[in-house]
């Protein structure tokens, strides 16, 4: 069975007060100027309230940080990054949507600052994954057909990027398992079935693996395709592998806790 982590299209009230007071702070930021002294003292901040668990103190500074920096690629899609990676530490569904819309914010903003480049289009494919559990079946549809297509421009500009093979290994797997609703769906989005196997979801992740040997990631979700067309042996590998590797972020201590309980489910 495939999880609706692995699948790209599965996708109160003082909460709510909590949100607008951050975007009041977003807005103003006491009125101080876009300098890089001020956007580093936000970002510190920002991650300093993040490391004791401060999730909506963490958006606050991440906040005013997005808005000292507007027009800066590299700073959005560090700010991009500090959003998704945010989004392991809130509980609340409702604060994990907002996380995931202000990293997508982020990063069509980096990509409008710099069109050439290969990291800002993956930040894009990447917040439009982090957003997939939160939006309905016909924007999933749509926005994983703008995954791919910024997947494809960020290795047309750049051929090392391990993420954009591993984003494409996951839309093969995702497009070529999906269930028949989701493939009426798709045919009516992309005026026809797209093409996509667990074949090419393979040599995505192989290729991943090849410019980025460390990322547990790419051997998580190589095993996951392996475990689905019964190549059990060939995902013990890769879910061992998972195991001994030190973690490179948020997204690899996930796939890290989630490799040991998948191999603890193929038992000897």
């Amino acid at each position: 069975m495939i999880s609706p982590r692995h699948n790209l299209f599965l996708g109160g009230c003082r909460f709510r007060s909590a949100v607008v007071l951050v975007l009041g702070l977003r807005l103003s930021v006491f009125g101080v100027q876009a300098e890089p002294a001020a956007f580093s003292n936000f970002l510190a901040q920002g991650e300093a309230a993040q490391q004791r668990g401060d999730v909506l103190g963490a958006l606050k500074f991440y906040s005013a940080a997005d808005h000292l920096m507007p027009t800066n690629c590299a700073d959005l899609c560090g700010l991009t990054k500090h959003y998704c990676d945010l989004m392991h530490d809130a509980s609340s569904p409702d604060m994990q949507k907002t996380l995931a819309e202000y990293a997508l914010a982020a990063a069509r903003r980096a990509v409008q600052a710099d069109p050439q480049s290969a990291t800002a289009h993956l930040c894009v494919a990447v917040s439009y994954a982090k957003n997939f559990p939160f939006v309905d079946n016909r924007t999933k549809v749509n926005w994983s057909r703008q995954l791919k297509a910024e997947c494809e421009t960020a290795i047309a500009l750049d051929p090392r990027q391990d993420v954009g093979h591993y984003l494409l290994g996951r839309w093969h797997f995702g497009v070529a398992n999906m269930n028949f609703f989701l493939k009426g769906l798709v045919m009516v989005v992309y005026g026809g079935l797209p093409k996509a196997s667990n074949a090419e979801a393979i040599k995505h992740f192989k290729q991943a693996i090849t410019l980025n040997p460390n990322r547990i990631i790419h051997h998580f979700e190589l095993a996951s395709v392996y475990t689905a067309t019964g190549e059990t042996k060939l995902a013990r590998v890769e879910l061992e592998k998972c195991q001994i590797l030190k973690p490179f972020d948020r997204d690899d201590e996930a796939a890290q806790r989630d490799a040991k309980t998948s191999l603890a489910n193929l038992g000897l």
